[in-house]
């Protein structure tokens, strides 16, 4: 039944099985997409009955030929992988094909990681400027992440009930998630992972942003448009913008604001285990990876203890 099955066709019908109660909305959707990204490629077509290791390993290769990035070979191959694997296991298909896989070198991949963008000292001056003028809804809502380093979802997705002014703290236990094989976005009801609910202590600069905010907003969320409903993602872009092009900074994407406080806080001297707490992460080597370039290797470090 199942191994006439294109492996697109069988895709869909895992994915509708057995993925579509058993992960997140934002994790499902990303499977779609990784699905419809595997169309077009000669495997795609194939009886999954039929699909060998070297079929596998053929598409990764096209994959790397078509100059993508390592992180999405790997995502396109588990894609494929991670089907066929059931498939085997619950014997619809002979064997599991989806073994001794090998994925590029780096040296092979052409496409190059994004290097992490922060604003300069001169650039926030001048995005400071346009920001506190409030001309826009969402210019507090990116004044904020700077201060904290929220994420957009994070930010976006801020009740007041989160904020405990006196304390000098907010909460994040929520995310706003956006599908865009929908085309809709929600609010998931908890952070990124477990490590994203964290609280984060907020400056005097934030405390004032988020005092002047207050005054009479009777809403639930912190960042509403006119209607007083939780401020869009897609809205919040678009005044980014706006500030951008008055402020005469480059528009670098909505991450660039979290990488701009994370870069504040190295050269204000923070270490990078609060800086991994602060953020969210799971792991401070995500961090470190991330900000190595700000870190640097440690050689000076081991040199000076060397030579003490």
């Amino acid at each position: 039944m199942y191994q006439s099955l294109s492996l697109t066709s069988f895709i869909e019908t895992w994915l509708n099985t057995f993925k579509s109660t058993a992960v997140k909305q934002s994790t499902y959707d990303r499977l779609i997409t990784s699905l419809k990204a595997l169309e077009g490629f000669t495997i795609a077509s194939k009886a999954i009955g039929e699909i060998t290791a070297v079929d596998i390993q053929n598409y990764v290769n096209d994959l790397t030929q078509c100059g993508y990035g390592l992180s999405t070979i790997k995502k396109q191959m588990r894609i494929v992988t991670a089907p066929l694997k059931q498939a085997a296991a619950l014997h619809w298909i002979p064997a599991n094909p989806a073994v001794g896989i090998t994925l590029p070198a780096k040296s092979n991949v052409k496409k190059e990681s994004q290097a992490v963008e922060a604003y300069s000292p001169d650039e926030q001056k001048a995005l400071a400027a346009v920001l506190d003028s409030r001309g826009r809804r969402g210019f507090a809502a990116v004044a904020l992440m700077i201060e904290t380093g929220l994420r957009v979802g994070e930010a976006l997705a801020l009740r007041w009930c989160d904020v405990q002014l006196p304390r000098r703290r907010l909460t994040v236990r929520a995310t706003v998630v956006r599908l865009a094989n929908k085309k809709q976005s929600f609010v998931q009801q908890d952070a990124k992972s477990v490590s994203s609910n964290r609280v984060v202590p907020l400056t005097p600069a934030a405390v004032a942003l988020l005092e002047g905010l207050r005054i009479d907003n009777d809403s639930e969320w912190v960042f509403t448009d006119e209607q007083g409903e939780r401020l869009s993602y897609e809205a919040l872009r678009y005044q980014t913008k706006v500030a951008c092009a008055a402020a005469g900074v480059e528009y670098r994407g909505m991450h660039v604001f979290r990488h701009t406080f994370a870069t504040n806080c190295y050269y204000k001297g923070m270490d990078v285990k609060i800086l991994s707490r602060l953020l969210g992460h799971a792991d401070v080597n995500i961090t470190y990876n991330i900000y190595v370039h700000l870190y640097g290797d440690g050689f000076e470090e081991m040199y000076s203890a060397l030579v003490k």
